[in-house]
């Protein structure tokens, strides 16, 4: 009976961030440990953390690769947003002379009169 899952996992096109957000959501069920490989491979371990548990390790496999190209995906667009991210937080926080009094007439159709204030 296999008690554990090896994969290696190539760095050019997983980085190590991925792979760490990725990997994260495994552990609360398995202790995973990665390491660097031969060649631009990552070796990661994957290994249930309660024993005689039974683990279906090729759907473990399969959920792992989803998980793999979901976190690239994330970081993929994290970084095509990050300058529209960046513009939109400055605008947010961006000092500006606000004009408080309206340079036209306020036109209020339920009768709220702002000169009374």
């Amino acid at each position: 009976m296999r008690t554990s899952l090896t994969m290696a996992i190539d760095s050019r096109i997983y980085s190590e961030q991925v792979l760490y957000k990725c990997f994260y959501w495994f552990s609360q069920d398995y202790t995973v440990d990665i390491s660097i490989g031969e060649g631009s491979f990552y070796n990661v371990l994957i290994q249930p953390n309660k024993e005689n548990t039974v683990v279906d390790w090729d759907t473990l496999a399969e959920k792992v690769k989803q998980q793999l190209i979901d976190f690239k995906l994330r970081d993929i667009v994290s970084n095509e947003t990050k300058t529209i991210r960046e513009l939109i937080v400055a605008k947010a926080f961006a000092c500006y002379d606000i004009d408080t009094t309206p340079q036209t007439n306020v036109s209020d159709p339920v009768g709220f009169i702002p000169a009374i204030i």
